[in-house]
């Protein structure tokens, strides 16, 4: 399914602000509209810990998951 429409879609869920902000970087110096949402719970922040959610308007979610999982299954380029 294609996600055409500018609304904010969750392409990615990391453990760190630090690497939730690793990715946002990346997808913002190939041009994608980016950012985080969930901080305060990640870690030991909150009573129950949560994820670091990184967000992309949804006409940019197919590619940004291409490059998230490029990024994985090559994490030394």
């Amino acid at each position: 399914m294609k996600d055409n429409h500018p609304d904010p879609v969750v392409v990615g869920k990391y453990p760190t602000e630090f690497e939730a902000a690793l990715v946002r970087n990346m997808l913002v110096e190939a041009g994608i509209p980016s950012q985080t949402a969930g901080g305060m719970t990640a870690g030991f922040r909150a009573e129950t810990p949560g994820m670091v959610q990184v967000l992309v308007p949804g006409e940019f979610a197919e590619v940004a998951r291409e490059m998230i999982a490029e990024q994985k299954a090559n994490p030394d380029s």
